[in-house]
C-alpha cells in the first residue's frame, strides 16, 4: 500500500561544504534547527545580492518495520540548484537543476529504525546548467517541501499517469490514458490494472485491464475511454475529474494512484487568436515569480494558493509562469481556481555584463565544452517539468524559453538550433499541448514553435505576425505603494487586434533581482499587498470599485489580522498577518510607523525568527501597512502581538495543528548568510543597451525603432514633427556614456533626455558632435533607465542609440 510523508521538519543546516557530515557519527549540534522549505538567502528582501556557495542538511528519518521489503524513496520538490544526497554515509544519487521535482530511491541504503539524511548542495554558477543567466536571483536551499514514499514492489510510476484528449466536443470526449507500471520484483507478474473515472464522487467509468510485468521492468499501458456530455474545464467553472489507479497480483492488492485531470480543448490561431472549448476567448494575465517577502523561494503551499487567487480576484484570467518550472501545486491551483497557465523552461537570457560566472553570461554558451551539458540539461529539465505537470488542464502551453536572443552573437544560430530541438521534445513528450517560445522579439526565434510570445516592444514590432502569438510581457514600471491608478500599457499592449491571443502584465508580484530596482515591478507588492494598478484591473475586469485612498490621520491603535486561525505544522502552510495603522474609526492611515511584530507564547517564527521589525526606512511598512507569512513547525498556541511606540498594541492567536507538541524547545535558529555575492561590476564601456526594448511616437513601414539598440543597418525614420523614440534599460543602471548615431548629418531641432521612472526626464547637456554624424555625451556616472530623444520640428531618421556603463 502506497504511503507518502512529509518530512519537512527537524533538519539541521549549516552553510558550507561540510562532506564528512554525511557520517553518522558525526556532530552536529551547533548547526541550526530548519524546517523545509528552507533557503540559503533566509530572510530575503529583496536585495540584489544573494549567498553563493554551499549548505549542508542533515536529518534523521525512521523506517518503519514492514517498509523494509518495500520500495522507499525520497522525493524533492526542488533543490537549488546541484544536489547530492547521501543515505548513512553512501551517496544515494545526484540531481542538477533547481527548478524540477526529483525522485531517490533509497531501500538498499536504509535499514529498520534511525537513518541519517545528508544533503550537500550547492548554487554556484555553472555553464553546463540552465539557466545561464537571468534577472530574477538564484538562492541555493532545499526550498520546497521533501517527502518519503513507501510503494510495493508493483506499483504506479512516480508521475506515472497522463490522461488527455484526443478529439473531443461538447457532446464526446475521447481520451487517452498512459500509466506507467513498475515491477521491481525479479520474476515475471501478471497484474490486474483498474482505472476508475469519476466526478463529484460519481463513477463514470471504469477500465479493468491484465498487463504482463516482466521481472525488473517498467511497462507504460496504453488505454482508451470515452465521456458523453463532459463538463469542460474552464476558468469560469473550472470542473475536474479523479482517475483512480489500483492494481492487484492474484487478487492481492498492490497499490493505489489518484490523478486529477480536466477535459478541454483549445487552440491559438493566427488570424483569429484564442479559442476554449470551441469559442473565442481574450487571454487577460500577468507573469508570476515563485518567492515572496523573507521567505524568499522558500514558499509553502498555501501562500502559492493565494497568489493564484490574488490574480483571480482582480478579473484576470492567465499566469505566466516566468521563467522557470513552478511547483506542481501552483498549477493545480490554477486547475482548481480556474486560470489559463503557461508553464516555462529555464532557458533564460537576460541583458547584463556578458561575462561567464554569473547569471549574465550569454544565455547559450560560447564555450564549446559547454554545449553538450547545456543542451542535457535543457531537455532533462522540459522532460521532468513536462511529467510533472502533465495533467493540469490549466496549463495550455508548454515555454521553451524567456528572451534567448540574449546570447553571444557568435551562438545565435546554436540557441535557434536548441529551441528546435526542444519544441519536438515537447511534442514528442505530450502531443496534446503546443510548443511555444517567450520573449522572441528579437533574433529569428519567433517561428520556431507554434505560438510565439512578445515581451516589451514586441507588441509593437509584430503587428499581425504569421504566426499565433500573444503579448508575453508589457508593463515593466517600476514602484511601490500606493502605486498609479493605471494598467502600465505601452506600446500597443492595449490594443485588442482579433489575431492577438491576448497578453499578459510584466509583473503580478514585486520580485528578487540581480538589476537594481528591477523587481520593484509589480502590480502586488512583495509582502503581497495590492498597488493601485491592481485595483484599475479589478475594477476594469471585475467592476469593483477600488480601496478607499489611504490618507494621513491621526493613530489611534493597530489592526493585525490573519487569513487563517489554524495552520498545519508540516511545511505546507502558514498564515497571512497584516499590520495596519488606524485612526479612531477603523480607517487605515497612510502616516509612517514603526511597528515590531513578535511571537510572545508558541514555537512559530517570521522569516527574521521571533520577531520582525517593520517601518518605512526598509521598506516593510508603506501606505499605513506591512504584511508577513507566519509559519510553526509545533502543535500549540502562537500568541502574535504588533506594537509600536505611542500607538498601542495588537494581538492575535495561530495555533498549529499537528506534530510535535511546543513546550520551549532548546533551537538554533539560523542567521544570515556570512556574506553575499552581488553581480560583477561591469568593464568601463560595457554596453548596456544592446537588444534592449526601443519605444517611440511613430515610425514609417520598415524602419522600425528596435533598430537602435541592434547593431544592423536598419535606420528609425518618422514623418512630421515631435516625434521621439526611447531606449529602455529595463532597470536602473549607472550610465556613463550616451551615443547618438544619425543616419544623416546632425542638425537643430532635437533634445536627449534621460529619467529614472519614464515620468520625469532630465536634459542630458554638453555633448560632443564627432564626425557630423554621433553625438555623444560622457557623464559622471549617472543613474537611469530611459533614453529619449525628442524632435521639436520634423523627425531625422537615426541608426543607434547605445548606452554604456
Amino acid at each position: 500500500m502506497r504511503e507518502e510523508k512529509m518530512i519537512n521538519n527537524g533538519w539541521k543546516f549549516l552553510f558550507g561544504d561540510y562532506l564528512e557530515a554525511k557520517e553518522t557519527d558525526y556532530i552536529d549540534s551547533e548547526w541550526y534547527d530548519i524546517c523545509l522549505p528552507h533557503t540559503f538567502s533566509l530572510p530575503y528582501f529583496m536585495e540584489n545580492e544573494f549567498y553563493v556557495g554551499y549548505g549542508c542538511y542533515r536529518k534523521l528519518i525512521v523506517i518503519q518495520k514492514k517498509w523494509i521489503f518495500k520500495e522507499i524513496s525520497l522525493i524533492f520538490g526542488a533543490a537549488f540548484q546541484a544536489a547530492e544526497v547521501y543515505v548513512n554515509g553512501v551517496l544515494a544519487g545526484v540531481h542538477k537543476g533547481g527548478y524540477t521535482a526529483f525522485q531517490i530511491p533509497i531501500a538498499h541504503l536504509v535499514r529498520e529504525g534511525e537513518n541519517l539524511l545528508f544533503v550537500r548542495l550547492n548554487n554556484l554558477w555553472d555553464g553546463a546548467l540552465a539557466p545561464r543567466a537571468g534577472e530574477h536571483v538564484f538562492s541555493g536551499g532545499l526550498y520546497r517541501e521533501v517527502s518519503l514514499l513507501v510503494t510495493d514492489q508493483i506499483h504506479v510510476n512516480w508521475n506515472g499517469t497522463f490522461v488527455y484528449g484526443e478529439e473531443i466536443s461538447q457532446e464526446e470526449a475521447a481520451m487517452k490514458l498512459l500509466t506507467e507500471l513498475v515491477n521491481k520484483r525479479d520474476t515475471e507478474v501478471t497484474c490486474r490494472l483498474e482505472s476508475v473515472i469519476s466526478q463529484g464522487g460519481e463513477e463514470l467509468e471504469k477500465l479493468v485491464e491484465l498487463v504482463k510485468l516482466p521481472a525488473n521492468s517498467q511497462v507504460t499501458k496504453e488505454s482508451a475511454f470515452w465521456i458523453s456530455s463532459p463538463s469542460l474545464w474552464h476558468p469560469e467553472h473550472p470542473a475536474l475529474y479523479l482517475l483512480k489507479t489500483r492494481l492487484y497480483v492474484n487478487d492481492c492488492f498492490c497499490d493505489l494512484y489518484e490523478t486529477t485531470f480536466g477535459i478541454r480543448y483549445f487552440k491559438f490561431d493566427k488570424e483569429e487568436g484564442f479559442f476554449l472549448n470551441g469559442e473565442h476567448y481574450e487571454i487577460q494575465g500577468a507573469n508570476v515569480h515563485q518567492d515572496h517577502a523573507g521567505w524568499g523561494d522558500a514558499v509553502t503551499r498555501t501562500a502559492l494558493g493565494r497568489d493564484v487567487q490574488m490574480i483571480k480576484d482582480c478579473g484576470m484570467n492567465f499566469i505566466r509562469g516566468s521563467h522557470y518550472p513552478h511547483h506542481p501545486c501552483f498549477a493545480k491551483a490554477c486547475d482548481e481556481k480556474g486560470l489559463l497557465f503557461w508553464s516555462e523552461l529555464c532557458f533564460w537570457g537576460t541583458g547584463g555584463p556578458d561575462a561567464d560566472g554569473y547569471w549574465t553570461a550569454s544565455g547559450y554558451p560560447v564555450k564549446e565544452e559547454e554545449e553538450a551539458g547545456f543542451e542535457k540539461s535543457c531537455m532533462d529539465t522540459l522532460e521532468e517539468m513536462i511529467r510533472q505537470n502533465r495533467n493540469s488542464p490549466s496549463i495550455v502551453i508548454w515555454s521553451m524559453c524567456n528572451e534567448p536572443f540574449f546570447s553571444a552573437a557568435q551562438v545565435q544560430d546554436k540557441a535557434c538550433h536548441l529551441a528546435r530541438r526542444l519544441v519536438e521534445k515537447s511534442h514528442e513528450l505530450d502531443p496534446s499541448r503546443p510548443a511555444g517560445l517567450g520573449g522572441v522579439q528579437r533574433g529569428d526565434f519567433d517561428l520556431i514553435g507554434d505560438v510565439a510570445g512578445y515581451n516589451g516592444d514586441g507588441a509593437s514590432l509584430y503587428i499581425h505576425p504569421d504566426v499565433p502569438n500573444l503579448v508575453t510581457e508589457y508593463g515593466s514600471v517600476v514602484g511601490d505603494r500606493p502605486g498609479v491608478f493605471s494598467p502600465n500599457f505601452r506600446d500597443t499592449a492595449e490594443c485588442r487586434y482579433k489575431w492577438r491571443s491576448g497578453r499578459a502584465l510584466w509583473c503580478a508580484f514585486h520580485h528578487g533581482s540581480i538589476f537594481g530596482d528591477m523587481g520593484h515591478m509589480g502590480m502586488i507588492d512583495y509582502a503581497r499587498l495590492p498597488l493601485n494598478t491592481y485595483y484599475w484591473y479589478r475594477k476594469e475586469l471585475r467592476g469593483i470599485e477600488p480601496e478607499e485612498e489611504h490618507k494621513e490621520g491621526i493613530p489611534y491603535g493597530l489592526s493585525l489580522t490573519t487569513d487563517r486561525q489554524t495552520i498545519r505544522t508540516d511545511g505546507t502552510e502558514d498564515a497571512f498577518l497584516i499590520i495596519s495603522l488606524v485612526d479612531k474609526e477603523g480607517r487605515i492611515l497612510s502616516n509612517t510607523a514603526e511597528v515590531t511584530l513578535r511571537v510572545e507564547e508558541g514555537g512559530g517564527l517570521f522569516p527574521t525568527g521571533t520577531s520582525m521589525v517593520f517601518s518605512p526606512e526598509n521598506g516593510r511598512f508603506l501606505d499605513g501597512q506591512g504584511a508577513v507569512e507566519f509559519r510553526t513547525a509545533y502543535e500549540g498556541k502562537n500568541r502574535i502581538t504588533a506594537s509600536a511606540e505611542g500607538i498601542g498594541t495588537a494581538e492575535l492567536i495561530i495555533t498549529g495543528q499537528g506534530g510535535e507538541v511546543w513546550q520551549g524547545q532548546k533551537r538554533i535558529l539560523p542567521q544570515p548568510p556570512p556574506y553575499k555575492t552581488g553581480m560583477p561590476v561591469p568593464p568601463e564601456g560595457t554596453v548596456l543597451s544592446i537588444h534592449k526594448p526601443v519605444f517611440c511616437s511613430s515610425c514609417l513601414e520598415g524602419h522600425p525603432a528596435s533598430c537602435l539598440t541592434e547593431e544592423n543597418e536598419e535606420i528609425w525614420k518618422a514623418e512630421g514633427s515631435g516625434q521621439w523614440v526611447m531606449a529602455d534599460l529595463e532597470g536602473t543602471n549607472r550610465v556613463t556614456v550616451v551615443e547618438i548615431e544619425f543616419a544623416e548629418k546632425t542638425a537643430e531641432g532635437y533634445r536627449v533626455l534621460y529619467s529614472c521612472n519614464g515620468n520625469e526626464f532630465t536634459e542630458l547637456s554638453a555633448g560632443i558632435v564627432k564626425d557630423e554624424f554621433l553625438l555623444s555625451y560622457h557623464l559622471v556616472p549617472t543613474k537611469m533607465r530611459y533614453v529619449r530623444v525628442c524632435f521639436h520640428g520634423e523627425s531625422q531618421p537615426l541608426k543607434r542609440i547605445r548606452i554604456y556603463g
